[in-house]
């Protein structure tokens, strides 16, 4: 869970801070943002335990 306090994201990043969810990681780094300063046992897998392929594609 993040303690960022804005509600408008994309990509799930903050558009007003810049907080990251850390939604996808591959290989202990966020795809998202690239942090490796990341918790395992605070990461949940999602539910079917499968990331959507569009998730897969870094977007420009």
């Amino acid at each position: 869970m993040t303690d960022c306090p804005h509600t408008e994201r994309r990509e799930g990043r903050c558009v007003a801070c810049g907080d990251c969810l850390h939604e996808i990681v591959l290989n202990g780094a966020c795809f998202i943002c690239g942090t490796t300063d990341l918790d395992p046992i605070a990461m949940s897998p999602k539910k079917d335990g499968l990331v959507p392929p569009d998730k897969l594609v870094r977007k420009k």
